[in-house]
């Protein structure tokens, strides 16, 4: 491949896929390729994912990319005869687009457990506590610059990102801890050059204060999108371990309690405007901006979606229906923000979009259902569906989503056979995707 067509995937790589995994600087980077600085593995990792995740490109054919990228996953598993856990960044970004590409195109067990492996190196290097020098061994305090920690921070969070992805759709522990979190949240854009003198931002340990966070992130001039984006996120990871304990049949009406609080007062912290899923026209606000804009509206909206789902409706009828009730105002909210949605970005989007959509279908399905004048589910029926609820890519979710979209409370004797447009066509109005 010639360094024209070089180029040429690299330009495609940060325009569509860069902003969901922002782990370089397009200007320097550029700069380093065009000097010969760059590390080859890395040029071939990144023209190889943009090729798997963007279409075929002319220049090379389809099977030496599909050999490319199979030879790339094979030679970056993990070693288990391999006591060293350090590497160099290049090496580290290369495995953070590795487990990217994996839970973006082929979301299933593998991409869970590479990702599962880049987040224990991530520890064992001690990213989550880059700014203490004595216990991060990813770099050596006396020979490196404050602009090359910042791209340390980015990989951190990068990887903070893909542990709360995937294991929200699995309904499993994060293996990331947020006390255990002692990185700042990043400074410098992507439009910076260098890092910019501005006071450092943590993410707290309680998250009911995330809306100081918020605060802090709005009121400096570094960088805003990717930094509320953390925090959506790290309120959306809580969504899941209410779920996940809910599933697990613990208590969970205080933590439930306690999230609403804190959701309601983050979206109380946020600009004006910013739950407003128009784009702001007026305010000039870009169409790439505007993207990530709603990508963090439905972390917000699935949030409540997870929290509000009713239990117990033998309990308490009204309780139930009341939850219920505002469990289909957040799939309603997921609605208008994709009715906003432009699909020229849809590369950009981080995999957890996909399976909150798809949560929100499979709730608007119950509802479709319970309203429906053959075969009708009861409320009790749907709270006793609901109280076995998992994430979509748990193993047993596939089987309660097929049985529902036939229509039985049971589920089928051979899935493999199922069709599941059955299960998407019954949207909600103006819940196309």
């Amino acid at each position: 491949m010639d360094s024209v067509n070089i180029v040429i995937s690299l330009v495609r790589f940060f325009a569509d896929i860069h902003p969901a995994i922002p782990l370089f600087q397009r200007s320097k980077f550029l700069k380093s390729y065009d000097e010969g600085a760059t590390s080859r593995d890395l040029i071939v990792t990144i023209v190889t994912v943009a090729a798997k995740i963007l279409g075929p490109i002319s220049f090379w054919q389809s099977e030496d990319i599909h050999l490319c990228i199979n030879s790339l996953l094979a030679a970056t598993a993990y070693d288990q005869t391999s006591p060293d856990f350090q590497v160099d960044l290049d090496q580290f970004r290369r495995e953070c687009l590795l487990a990217y590409y994996t839970f973006h195109q082929v979301p299933g067990p593998p991409a869970w457990m590479r990702i599962s492996r880049l987040t224990r190196r991530a520890y064992a290097m001690g990213l989550n506590q880059i700014e203490i020098t004595d216990m991060c061994s990813a770099y050596d305090s006396r020979m490196i610059t404050e602009d090359e920690i910042e791209n340390w921070r980015y990989a951190w969070w990068c990887v903070y990102c893909l542990d709360s992805y995937s294991n929200i759709s699995f309904s499993t522990p994060f293996l990331v801890e947020l006390e255990s979190i002692n990185t700042s949240l990043v400074r410098r854009s992507f439009a910076d050059n260098e890092v910019p003198h501005l006071p450092k931002i943590f993410l707290p340990d309680n998250v009911d204060e995330l809306w100081k966070a918020v605060q802090k992130v709005i009121s400096n001039p570094g960088e805003r999108e990717f930094n509320i984006h953390i925090i959506t996120t790290t309120i959306l990871r809580q969504a899941g371990i209410v779920l996940r304990l809910r599933c697990a049949k613990k208590r969970v009406r205080d933590k439930t309690t306690a999230l609403k609080n804190t959701l309601a007062s983050l979206r109380l912290a946020l600009p004006p405007g910013y739950l407003n899923p128009s784009r702001n026209a007026l305010a000039a606000e870009s169409s790439a901006h505007h993207h990530t804009r709603l990508t963090n509206l439905l972390h917000l909206h699935m949030t409540r979606l997870l929290i509000s789902l009713p239990e117990d409706f033998k309990n308490d009828e009204t309780e139930w229906l009341n939850g219920w009730q505002q469990s289909l105002e957040s799939c309603q909210d997921v609605a208008l923000v994709v009715e906003q949605w432009n699909n020229q970005f849809s590369s950009q989007v981080d995999p957890a979009i996909c399976l909150i959509i798809f949560m929100t279908i499979w709730i608007t399905n119950l509802q479709r259902r319970n309203s429906s004048a053959d075969d009708p589910l009861t409320y009790a029926d749907v709270d006793r569906i609901l109280s076995g609820m998992k994430m979509p890519l748990h193993p047993k979710t596939f089987h309660r989503a097929c049985a529902i979209s036939l229509g039985g409370m049971d589920e089928p004797d051979d899935v493999d056979t199922i069709n599941l447009t059955d299960l998407w066509a019954p949207c909600t109005p103006g819940l196309s995707v």
